[in-house]
């Protein structure tokens, strides 16, 4: 395996500029790691008209909350946003921010149920990795409430960075110090890494980087690694070394069964690339073979992955068509039981000006209450829109209409309630300088079909979930009702009870529970095993 090292003097600075649709950005890295970001053309394109409606479309989602200003930092950087949400309805944020100690850091805020936002905090610390420029956060919650986040490190090794990870363990509500985690030193791309990590049902943390160049030192490739509860394992190659050409973009998502999928993309040729997966079990840490997912295009193809409550998997994806240029949305179906995928009958289409001028991100509530919310640069707004595999895309709706930024990354994750948080940065407090200055904003759509009234959250408690069918409800409340749905909302029974009482399913998959009285209303998840 090669390695090379560079030698830096103090003044060294190497800039890449990313020609991108909207602005021009220029990146600058001094020779600490530090990244400047530089506009260098302003948008001066007309903006296009698309089929959206307004505030008053009847959606079940309530968006008429104000944005949330995360990072709150207006006089410097803030970007990177990555969202997740645990099962006990707690909002995790992390992003990247100039921090005043003059690093740039990797930050974190959290809010729970009823309660405010926490204070902001970096949880890049500790001896080396505590004292560099870090970069690209990705954040994922276990079942345990314990919070995994895995980031860029400054190396001074090829101008390039190590994988650093943190940890937060919720029953001692202490963060670890940071550990460097990818094992080829200085061999991840600087200014352009997407992350991805998830935690399986023991609750332990599985990692996925791309841009990795280690193999041969000019081709990136992707890398996984997982930690068996004492050790992390050696970094595990992902996509295909041999081929001299690159593999980038790696998203993974637990599919159940001790399984999680992995999609990136990899070039095959030196003008094509196609969309590949492989799957990974938790239990022997083997990879399938790398096959192809069929997309109608590759042409600046954009991509999410979820699950829903069904179990199907869905890709979310977005290619760009000329002629008049348009983005395209579909979805692609994967079939575990027969390995295979089928594209949606379903489009979308949104009219723009260029290519690659959209950012989306997808999650679902149940099989046929899934949501998309896409960042529209040309017309300075992010866009909110349902998707059901029986009925394909609704109307769209403008939930904000800001100056969300170009490489902007927007997260959207549905609560146990069926409330959804989206996370994005934009330049509404840019001012207009050389520098770019983008802050990280938050918003949530509440669900009005299941309405939370959670100050009274604690007074009920629920055990064990999951459960065989049988679940205990401790409650102080004198008089209520409990409604059980299923998860397409259809209901399934009515209980009325007094204080403590006991719920009986007899099959297996995941319910609503929905409790009700004069003063609390408010929906818990469950699952018969």
């Amino acid at each position: 395996m090669l390695r090379k090292k560079l030698l830096f003097t103090y003044f060294f600075i190497f800039s890449v500029t990313l020609s991108i649709s909207q602005n021009k950005v220029a990146t600058t890295t001094d020779e600490n790691g530090k990244i400047s970001f530089i506009k260098t053309s302003n948008n001066d394109y007309k903006s296009l008209e698309n089929e959206t409606t307004n505030l008053n479309a009847l959606f079940t989602l309530d968006w008429s909350n104000d944005d949330f200003n995360i990072s709150n930092h207006p006089a410097v950087d803030s970007w990177n946003p990555r969202l997740d949400v645990g099962d006990n309805g707690t909002i995790y944020t992390t992003y990247n921010d100039n921090h005043t100690n003059g690093l740039q850091k990797i930050m974190f805020r959290k809010k729970e149920v009823g309660g405010e936002w926490s204070n902001t905090i970096f949880v890049d610390t500790g001896g080396e990795i505590g004292s560099r420029n870090n970069h690209f956060p990705a954040i994922a919650v276990s079942q345990n409430n314990d919070v995994h986040v895995v980031y860029n490190v400054w190396a001074y090794e090829n101008a390039r960075n190590y994988i650093g990870y943190s940890y937060y363990n919720s029953s001692t509500e202490t963060w670890s110090d940071g550990v460097e985690l990818s094992e080829a030193g200085g061999s991840v791309n600087h200014t352009i890494s997407h992350h991805d990590i998830y935690t399986t049902n023991e609750n332990l943390p599985v990692v996925l980087w791309g841009y990795d160049f280690r193999e041969n030192l000019v081709n990136e490739e992707v890398y996984i690694k997982y930690f068996d509860g004492t050790n992390w394992s050696s970094d595990i190659i992902v996509s295909t070394p041999s081929d001299g050409l690159n593999a980038y973009k790696p998203y993974i998502k637990s599919i159940g069964n001790n399984k999680a999928m992995i999609i990136f993309m990899e070039d095959i040729n030196a003008s094509e690339k196609e969309l590949r997966y492989r799957i990974y079990d938790e239990t022997t840490h083997e990879l399938s073979n790398i096959s192809t997912i069929p997309t109608a295009s590759t042409d600046f193809l954009k991509y999410d992955l979820v699950k829903n409550e069904n179990g199907d998997i869905l890709i979310s994806t977005i290619h760009n068509l000329s002629g008049p240029w348009r983005d395209v949305f579909n979805i692609i179906i994967y079939d575990e039981s027969t390995d295979t995928f089928t594209l949606s009958e379903f489009s979308y289409e949104h009219a723009t000006i260029g290519p690659n001028s959209l950012s989306a991100a997808i999650d679902c509530y149940s099989d046929e209450d899934c949501a998309i919310v896409y960042t529209d640069y040309w017309n300075e707004q992010n866009v909110y829109m349902e998707f059901s595999l029986a009925s394909g895309y609704g109307e769209t709706l403008v939930i904000n209409e800001q100056n969300p930024s170009i490489d902007n990354i927007i997260n959207c994750k549905f609560d146990l309630y069926g409330n959804l948080h989206v996370l994005w940065n934009d330049l509404r407090f840019d001012t207009g300088g050389g520098y770019i200055e983008r802050e990280v904003f938050y918003e949530v759509g509440i669900n009005e079909d299941l309405h939370v009234n959670d100050n009274n959250f604690s007074e009920i408690k629920i055990y064990p979930n999951p459960s065989n069918g049988t679940f205990f409800i401790n409650s102080n409340l004198s008089s209520y009702t409990i409604e059980v749905l299923d998860v397409l909302g259809r209901l399934i029974q009515t209980t009325k009870a007094t204080g403590n009482t006991t719920i009986h399913l007899t099959t297996s998959g995941f319910y609503y529970l929905r409790f009700n009285n004069n003063e609390i209303s408010f929906v818990k998840k469950v699952m018969v095993k």
